[in-house]
């Protein structure tokens, strides 16, 4: 058989103007009896504004690539706000030689979308009621914890707990033409997630640890929209709301020698693990689209090692190795198969040098072998070299510092995704070879440290995802 003909090209050149607002605030309270007993609680409030508008013409044009045959101009309006509500309480007490932990969560997230589609003709908008529409999610998560942490010998150490969690969530695609209507989302579902880890310090300086867990991944909240996102006439990102969340059992095996260097053996199995796929378009045998769904399970083999390194008085580097076979399966039916193994590494590693004059040097890099992205997307290797110069002045007060990023520009990506029947290759980069100049100056008493802590708001708003 002989290939079929390029009839047309089409390039769509999007630009897009975004406004982000972003808000958190925190009321902590903590009490400590003087006796190892606390008390800590957080009460979070979050606000995640994003207005993106987008213009996008679409242009067909002859296999000369010169030559326009068609157009069509549309522009898209796609405002979002989402609020997080969060409360958290932590107790901790001795008990039995040992440490006794309680507490329990609530969160709540509001997400509110609307996504507007407008036909561009003869410099005027007019929506479009068949792709515009408006998705509210609500999601409510209550949550409680016990775990118990002794030392069992001078050498032998373990812990044990268990959390549990209730989620309903509920998401409404209001579409705004009747017959475009779906029926509400909901989502109601209880996990128990376990965890245990034994300690043993066979020697001085060599130490063994064993743990396990279980634990939870909730989707972002934009990839559950089910928007058709369109990121051309012939191609669109659409998300799931029926996405179900990721749950992973993780058992590791870590050794420590002289207290630097670390050992890591971990084996991992993901059900429902969260993926994106490309698919051809039921209607159009020339489009595509993106989408997310489950994966059936993963499997992940890895071995990690990370090691600081004195090479001489002046000269400190720091290494870390990965590497890890993992194995992806899946099965949508009608032929749609997820079935893929690769071996994947990477490597990173940072020198630091005192120089003459007061000066510090580093050079810093890292290296990824080719692998696999989510679930089918076969990635090429990639790279990146830095290098700095900084030097502090009056009495350590004021630093400055001179770096350079990606000198040779290669830490973009390309790569392929084959899934049912659909072959599609990709390739992108962004703005990661620059240079910098930044200066810092610490005010005050330098001895004062301020306390750090965990609120309970990040693992809710790390779900925001890039779009806020």
């Amino acid at each position: 058989s002989t290939p079929e003909q390029i009839d047309s090209i089409l390039v769509a050149r999007t630009s897009n103007d975004d406004e982000r607002s972003n808000m958190t605030y925190n009321l902590n309270y903590r009490f400590d009896n003087g006796e190892n007993s606390t008390l800590n609680i957080d009460l979070d409030y979050g606000t995640y504004s994003n207005q993106t508008y987008r213009y996008q013409p679409n242009r067909y044009y002859a296999p000369d690539e010169t030559t326009l045959l068609t157009e069509a101009i549309n522009s898209f309006d796609t405002p979002t706000n989402i609020d997080i509500y969060t409360a958290k309480l932590d107790y901790e007490q001795p008990l039995l030689g040992g440490t006794l932990g309680v507490g329990g969560k609530y969160s709540r997230v509001v997400s509110d979308n609307t996504f507007l589609q407008f036909d561009v003709m003869n410099d005027s908008e007019v929506r479009n009621d068949q792709f515009s529409n408006r998705f509210n999610y609500e999601e409510n998560v209550y949550a409680g914890y016990v775990n118990f942490a002794r030392d069992i010998t001078e050498k032998v150490s373990f812990s044990a707990g268990v959390r549990a969690e209730q989620t309903d969530a509920n998401g409404d695609l209001q579409a705004f033409l009747p017959e475009l209507q779906e029926p509400p989302v909901e989502l109601n579902y209880l996990n128990w997630f376990p965890s245990a880890g034994l300690t043993w310090q066979v020697a001085p300086q060599h130490m063994l640890a064993l743990n396990y867990g279980r634990r939870i991944n909730r989707p972002d909240y934009n990839v559950l929209n089910p928007f058709n996102n369109r990121l051309s006439e012939l191609s669109y990102e659409k998300g799931n709301p029926f996405l179900s969340p990721e749950i992973v059992n993780n058992l590791e095996l870590g050794y420590t020698l002289k207290y630097r260097y670390n050992f890591k053996l971990g084996y991992s199995k993901t059900t429902d693990q969260i993926t994106r796929l490309i698919a051809p378009d039921g209607t159009d045998p020339r489009a595509n689209f993106i989408t997310w769904e489950n994966l059936a399970s993963q499997t992940l083999i890895s071995f990690n090692i990370s090691a600081p390194v004195q090479v001489t008085k002046g000269w400190n580097a720091y290494f870390n190795i990965n590497a890890a076979h993992l194995d992806n399966q899946a099965d949508y039916g009608e032929g749609a198969v997820v079935d893929i193994q690769a071996f994947t590494y990477n490597f990173y590693t940072q020198q630091t040098f005192d120089l003459p004059g007061g000066f510090k040097g580093e050079v810093s890099g890292w290296f990824a072998g080719p692998g696999v992205w989510g679930g089918v997307f076969e990635y090429e290797s990639q790279w990146s070299l830095n290098v700095g110069l900084q030097r502090r002045f009056f009495q350590d007060k004021l630093n400055v510092r001179l770096a350079a990023n990606d000198l040779f520009y290669e830490s973009g990506w390309s790569g392929v995704s084959v899934f049912n029947g659909l072959t599609s290759a990709g390739q992108g980069n962004w703005d990661s070879r620059r240079v910098s100049l930044s200066l810092s100056y610490n005010f005050g008493n330098d001895k004062v440290q301020s306390r750090r802590r965990k609120t309970g708001l990040e693992e809710e708003a790390g779900r925001v995802g890039d779009g806020q």
